[in-house]
């Protein structure tokens, strides 16, 4: 096949520590990398306040994607706020329009983490909201291929850019994907609740009584706190329904991924509509465990579109095991190897 193709992937921000646009970008490298198909590396580059070497200005950024990219396609991982604190990244797209503009052929892929915010009149979402869909109109626009995680988000870029072509993936696990997961009567009776300090502290406040209820019915026996600790006001409970919940901090990406797989159950604190873009939800998924979520029923949107039911409901009275295993074979279509797949194709047409 030749030497390798490169890819420039731009983040907000890089691990440590673990963080899901960073570490999900960490995790499509090693995808690329690894066969089959033509291998490509990736040159992770943080553009996020407070990043290395991070300019928030156009020509100045510009300036260095033409030294640290150069001809190389570009993946560009889109999430507003993550660039600028208003969540109107003007510079980036400005930046990317020079840099495609003074190169022929040179390619632009955008991943939409998120798209614009909305909210009511009150919050500061609502008058950012017209600023921040002209720009992921314009980045649509500007952009050779262009990919979300959510029907949601795809319905909207083609509203903001009609006759886009939006391909459609929910995340993967960024802590592993083993290609067998125990049955749940071999693993211990334990809750995991990892992710970010947000997250994580979103379970134990407003999500705390869905969780209290899912540990008395699953006869949970422990809680494991797994994650990078957040501000000195935010720590987990010392316990939960009676039962002790032990920190361990951030551990590495094996180390988490060997707890899940010998834990009956995963928290993610996320509605039911966007567990698609959850790398928590998927990692429960992935490792054959009870994934368990903020909220009861349903829901709408994406939720809508899973063959499996995205949570545990106790009320439903359905074998456990057979929850897991949907989860699992819900999660396959759309592990690391297929978005490295997807990728490939997009970024060397």
């Amino acid at each position: 096949m030749g030497a390798d193709r490169e890819v420039v992937q731009i983040v907000p921000r890089l691990p440590p520590p673990a963080e899901g646009v960073g570490s999900f970008a960490e995790g499509l490298a090693a995808a690329l990398a690894a066969g089959p198909g033509v291998p490509m590396s990736s040159r992770l580059l943080a553009a996020g306040p407070g990043a290395p070497g991070s300019v928030r200005e156009a020509g100045a950024f510009a300036s260095r994607l033409e030294r640290e990219a150069g001809d190389s396609p570009i993946l560009l991982h889109y999430v507003g706020y993550g660039y600028e604190p208003r969540g109107c990244p003007r510079w980036l797209v400005d930046a990317l329009a020079a840099w495609k503009a003074s190169g022929k052929g040179r390619r632009l892929v955008t991943l939409f983490h998120e798209v614009y915010a909305s909210g009511p009149p009150w919050r500061s979402s609502f008058w950012l909201s017209p600023a921040q869909r002209r720009l992921a109109a314009r980045l649509s626009l500007l952009s050779d291929g262009r990919v979300t995680s959510l029907a949601h988000y795809r319905s909207l870029i083609e509203r903001l850019a009609p006759g886009a072509r939006v391909a459609v993936l929910p995340v993967f696990s960024t802590v592993g994907e083993p290609a067998e997961a125990p049955p749940l009567a071999a693993r211990a009776r334990r809750l995991v609740i990892f992710g970010g300090p947000g997250a994580r502290m979103r379970a134990y406040g407003r999500n705390s009584g869905r969780l209290e209820s899912a540990i008395e019915r699953l006869e949970i026996e422990e809680i494991l706190d797994v994650g990078p600790p957040g501000s000195s006001d935010a720590t987990p409970p010392r316990s939960l329904a009676g039962r002790h919940v032990r920190c361990l901090g951030e551990l590495p990406a094996a180390e988490a991924g060997g707890l899940l797989s010998g834990s009956i159950a995963g928290f993610a604190a996320y509605p039911p509509r966007f567990l698609p873009k959850s790398t928590v939800f998927a990692a429960c998924c992935a490792h054959g465990m009870l994934p368990l979520c903020a909220a009861p029923g349903q829901g709408e949107g994406e939720a809508d579109v899973l063959d499996v039911p995205p949570f545990w409901e106790p009320a439903c009275g359905e074998d456990l095991q057979a929850v897991a295993d949907r989860a699992r074979a819900w999660y396959r279509p759309h592990r690391a190897a297929a978005h490295a797949d997807l990728y490939r194709g997009l970024l060397l047409p």
